[in-house]
């Protein structure tokens, strides 16, 4: 499998932070509560980004954890969404939020089964989800694209994948991150073999969220609609054997406070730029 490529740059994570915090970044999440869980460790260390826009593509669902929502119908699902997700950009100090309206795998047909195993390129919005982020991701002018891995092979999470990856310039650093809660629900070797031989990514950096890890959480409970203690256990175990299968040292993104049990998050990058650094 050869050497993690983080092993390469003296202090990855807190360059990142830095970068994130300085210039201008894209969070793409296929529904709300994806970067939250995902990434919102490497947000908390950030603080506030110069200008970071989140862009949630499936924004209309029929899905809800609480049972009283569920049964409130679409309008309502979604309007709740709407409103958890702009909580959350005023918890991380995010500009702008871009919702592209999109139907999520609920409202297409999808059971719980078939969301996970079937390919991208026959669903028929495919076309449509490759434009939309391709124009949205052109516009906003960032200079950092952080994008879903599809970890877990969700169908909305494939299509955002590749949708991303086919629009992003040169000069432009996309970065995937390990879908939550789905990548703690397989092995780590798992995870990482999708990842290397599916996609044709490598690790660009683990980033040390040890002392974040309850403004983690505390962004992850904004989607009320959406987490449970489940996601959030599933979450924060795959945060510690992240840190813990890391062989060399994780630079922390921020300044070190005082000892705590070792988590992170890993970011990937597709092979040729990873090899290029």
């Amino acid at each position: 499998m050869g050497e993690p490529i983080w092993e390469a740059t003296e202090e990855p994570g807190r360059g990142l932070a830095a970068r994130l915090r300085e210039g201008r970044t894209l969070l793409v999440s296929p529904h709300p509560d994806d970067v939250a869980y995902s990434c919102g460790g490497l947000l908390a260390t950030v603080g506030r980004p110069a200008h970071a826009t989140l862009m949630t593509v499936f924004t209309r669902s029929a899905w809800a954890l609480p049972k009283r929502l569920r049964h409130a119908g679409t309008r309502i699902i979604s309007a709740q969404r709407r409103e958890e997700e702009l909580r959350y950009c005023r918890l991380r100090g995010l500009a702008d939020y871009q919702p592209l309206g999109f139907d999520d795998a609920s409202l297409r047909g999808y059971d719980d089964e078939a969301e996970i195993s079937s390919p991208a390129d026959t669903d028929n919005l495919r076309g449509a989800v490759e434009d939309a982020v391709a124009t949205a991701v052109r516009a906003s002018g960032a200079d950092t694209v952080l994008a879903p891995a599809a970890v877990g092979n969700h169908i909305d999470h494939l299509l955002v994948h590749g949708a991303v990856r086919g629009a992003v310039r040169e000069g432009t650093l996309v970065l995937f991150y390990e879908d939550l809660p789905y990548a703690g629900q397989h092995e780590l070797a798992d995870v990482e073999r999708t990842l290397r031989n599916e996609r044709g990514l490598l690790p660009y950096t683990d980033i040390d969220i040890s002392q974040v890890v309850e403004q983690k959480v505390r962004g992850m409970h904004v989607y009320g609609s959406q987490t449970d203690d489940e996601c959030v256990r599933e979450t924060l175990r795959h945060a510690r054997r992240t840190a813990a299968a890391s062989r060399t040292h994780v630079e922390p993104a921020g300044p070190v406070v005082t000892a705590a049990t070792p988590q992170a998050e890993r970011v990937w990058t597709v092979a040729s730029t990873a090899e290029e650094r």
